[in-house]
């Protein structure tokens, strides 16, 4: 790997984390362990070799343990490490940075991982204020459980048609769930499949409302 040789905190972070996909694969592990096959999916534009050499350097590193899960379902998995966890809130920072700048849906990638830690970027708890509600949002195999309650979010990894009976579900892949909860249904169902929403009509919406993209940034002048 390569070094700035800068004893800079921030160039000693990008001397481990710096490398291209790097940190897409952290993201992808944020919310629990991950088989390869899983990592290549959610990552389409990555070729097996360098998927391959991020993961072996991050092991390396520290930032990500490799383990063989128990039966009855035995399979090789990537998780963080405690060290690797810590850069959540480094992750939601810079993508509530970057979540500033244009982006076209329907032209690049957009992971389940993405679209929900997309979530706890955008999450505003000014407008959360009063909602209380569960979620369930299906991503073809991905699923993942929200909870909004008291101005807080929290989500994470489900099982399809678990929780409680009450609660939202929404089905759509993941470009379209995020046209949906920043633009709305019209926008959704113009650019991409249509979503399918489980539950009432005002509990969604209630959902989308909870949600909120920052201003795009302020151009200047030469």
């Amino acid at each position: 790997m390569r070094s700035y040789l800068d004893a800079c905190g921030i160039t000693r972070a990008l001397d481990v984390v710096g490398e291209r996909w790097a940190i897409p694969v952290i993201r992808e592990l944020i919310f629990g362990p991950r088989r390869y096959s899983d990592l290549d999916t959610a990552l389409p534009g990555v070729s097996t070799n360098i998927l391959g050499a991020r993961l072996k350097e991050l092991v390396k590193a520290g930032v990500v343990v490799k383990r063989r899960l128990a039966p009855p379902t035995p399979a090789n998995v990537y998780e963080l490490t405690p060290w690797g966890a810590a850069l959540e809130p480094v992750l939601i920072e810079l993508g509530r940075w970057g979540s500033r700048t244009a982006v076209d849906l329907s032209h690049q990638a957009l992971s389940a991982s993405s679209l929900a830690l997309s979530l706890k970027t955008t999450f505003d708890a000014h407008a959360a204020a009063g909602v209380e509600l569960d979620a369930q949002l299906v991503m073809g195999e991905d699923c993942f459980g929200v909870h909004i309650g008291s101005g807080v979010l929290t989500i994470g990894r489900d099982a399809p048609h678990t929780g409680r009976a009450s609660g939202l579900r929404l089905h759509a892949d993941p470009p379209t769930m995020a046209s949906y909860v920043y633009q709305g249904l019209e926008a959704a169902g113009t650019a991409f499949d249509v979503i399918r929403i489980e539950g009432s009509r005002g509990s969604a919406e209630l959902f989308t409302r909870c949600f909120t993209l920052p201003e795009p940034p302020t151009k200047g002048t030469l």
